[in-house]
């Protein structure tokens, strides 16, 4: 009797994404998924290249990874009409109405709803219909990051916490249930303290952890000055690297990520043409 051949895994020059290669949404076993949880926690991001698979597969699969982050339909404008476990990314419009979140503009470098006291493990992103051009999404390694700081940022970041305010979001729009704060220093603000540099809970290795923007971020301990120059470099450094992947998107395309240890940004696009993308997101844990 043949053995059924096992997964591959192939690594992109970028040294954060890795294709992986004979993975059947079909018919799978514990092992295939034990397999793609390898890969995905060694490399941090890892693609499907051109999958035909239905919204239920989908959340099958994505089910396999832990238990779901459920949004708020008011996050995802119309939501998904049967599972509410997918989050629907779309500039389409119906009856005069987004039918999903993000529209067609720029979202720039972060981690995924860092401001929580318990960020997402990870995500599953599907390209259900994609425009000619645009829309590409970058994804960078914060292990990376932290790994190849030099030694004067790696010490200024041992054992420091970082401030995130959580009533406004990058667009300077009050977030759902939040309202105006009557102090004008965001740090009076309701939000969350977590580690600069946060340990995998899975893999032991460290990452820094920055959040989605230096605006409504503080160093605890430090003055505003001290913060906002330390924040800027770390910034500049994780950014400004050589080490990103990019996903030009085909139709049914997967992009899986573990967004305790990555950071992504997505590229605008022409708003004359539509992008749906189904998205489904694994809880995870608070960040120590």
């Amino acid at each position: 009797m043949l053995m059924k051949e096992r997964l591959k895994a192939v690594q992109h020059a970028s040294n954060v994404c890795a294709d992986i290669e004979g993975f059947d949404f079909d018919q799978y076993d514990s092992r295939d998924i034990d397999d793609v949880r390898k890969y995905w926690l060694q490399y941090g991001v890892i693609r499907f290249k051109k999958t035909r698979i239905s919204d239920e597969q989908q959340v099958k699969f994505s089910r396999h990874f832990g238990e779901f982050v459920i949004h708020p339909k008011q996050l995802q404008e119309g939501g998904h009409p049967v599972h509410p476990e997918i989050l629907v990314i779309s500039n389409a419009m119906k009856d005069g109405k987004p039918s999903g979140a993000m529209g067609n503009s720029e979202a720039t470098w972060h981690t995924d709803t860092w401001f929580y006291e318990k960020p997402p493990a990870g995500a599953i992103l599907r390209a259900v219909q994609i425009p000619p051009s645009g829309g590409d999404t970058y994804f960078l390694s914060t292990y990376i990051a932290y790994e190849t700081l030099p030694a004067v940022l790696k010490t200024a970041v041992e054992g420091r916490q970082i401030f995130f305010q959580n009533v406004y979001d990058k667009t300077g729009k009050l977030r759902l249930g939040k309202v105006e704060p009557k102090s004008r220093d965001f740090r009076e603000w309701s939000g969350i303290v977590h580690p600069l540099v946060r340990t995998h809970g899975e893999t032991g290795r460290k990452a820094l952890y920055l959040g989605g923007t230096v605006d409504g971020a503080w160093i605890v301990g430090m003055s505003r000055d001290e913060s906002d120059s330390l924040l800027a470099a770390l910034w500049d450094h994780t950014i400004n690297t050589e080490h990103v992947f990019v996903q030009q998107w085909d139709e049914g395309d997967i992009m899986m990520w573990d967004n305790r240890c990555t950071m992504h940004r997505r590229d605008s696009f022409d708003p004359a043409f539509v992008r749906i993308m189904h998205r489904t997101t694994t809880s995870g844990e608070r960040p120590v």
